[in-house]
């Protein structure tokens, strides 16, 4: 009796085989990301990874014999050795809760009352968002000049209204410096919270609101019933791009005070820069931008995680 032929047998392509062929198909669409692959390598990805060498070497310009030995974690020992930088994380921690809790509260109330309909409403729409449209320094050299001890506006309308008795250096006085950084900052940046605030209110149904109505619930009732519960998940992203922002400005307080007077107003950027480019001790610079950078990766995976369940609700 005849054995049955077996059965041809068909191996199966290797895992190195298989990714070939996959290259080889997609290789046009690789073609297409290339050149932003090889972007985000060299303006991001070895940026980081050299500061992160940086932080991790003794690295002092005005002694550049003997190369760039490394140091383990002297520099970050360095950071926290210093009450500047301890000082600069209150100061940064202060900013940006004040800036942030002020941005929204303002955006919010701008946000009501662009949605209520009234004449002229989309001019003042249109007009809301030109603090945020000019660009930073102007935006600083202006309120320079408003602040001025001598020829400023501000110092002149106080006085007029009898709240100052004699001119104020709103930027040269420790007591205001800081609390005059925060008004720019929050007047550049309330408009950014009103349009996206200003989105979230009018996706909310308006049955909603003829329901509490007929419900007996007053404005007050209806605001803190309808209206916040619903704008929860635009305020939560709102919050976190704020504070990721304001985590890493730098401009604002730099053009206005550079961090004076008498470090009132130096922020963690501002301290970061002035070690690095002052006392041109990169490494420890280096270090104080890599514990920004954490603070920072912190808050923007809050806020992906954040979007992420927005989407799906």
């Amino acid at each position: 009796m005849k054995h049955a032929e077996a059965a041809p047998r068909y191996e199966q392509p290797s895992l190195l085989k298989r990714e070939f062929k996959r290259w080889r198909d997609n290789r046009v669409g690789y073609l297409f990301i290339a050149p932003l692959v090889i972007a985000i390598v060299l303006v991001l990805l070895y940026p980081i990874g050299k500061a992160m060498l940086m932080s991790f070497q003794y690295w002092l310009v005005t002694k550049p014999k003997g190369g760039h030995p490394f140091v383990g974690l002297d520099n970050y020992g360095g950071l926290f050795r210093s009450d500047y930088f301890f000082t600069s994380l209150y100061i940064t921690f202060l900013y940006i809760v004040v800036t942030v809790a002020l941005r929204y509260l303002l955006g919010l109330g701008t946000a009501l009352l662009l949605h209520t309909k009234f004449r002229g409403r989309g001019l003042v729409r249109a007009m809301v968002i030109i603090p945020w449209a000019v660009p930073e320094v102007v935006t600083c050299l202006v309120f320079i000049l408003m602040y001025d001890y001598q020829y400023g506006v501000i110092n002149d309308i106080l006085l007029k209204m009898n709240i100052l008795s004699s001119p104020v250096a709103f930027l040269g006085d420790s007591r205001t410096a800081l609390g005059a950084a925060m008004f720019v900052n929050v007047w550049k940046g309330f408009p950014f919270a009103a349009i996206m605030l200003l989105a979230g209110l009018q996706s909310i149904p308006k049955d909603l609101y003829e329901a509490a109505t007929m419900d007996g619930a007053g404005i007050w009732r209806q605001f803190r019933s309808v209206t916040l519960p619903l704008l929860r998940p635009v305020s939560v992203v709102v919050f976190l791009l704020l504070v990721v922002w304001t985590i890493k400005d730098f401009g604002i307080v730099y053009v206005l005070t550079g961090g004076g007077p008498s470090r009132v107003t130096e922020i963690l950027t501002i301290f970061i820069y002035k070690v690095g480019f002052k006392t041109f001790n990169f490494g420890v610079a280096a270090a104080g931008g890599m514990i920004l950078l954490l603070v920072s990766i912190v808050f923007t995976l809050i806020y992906l995680k954040a979007t992420k369940a927005g989407e799906t609700t």
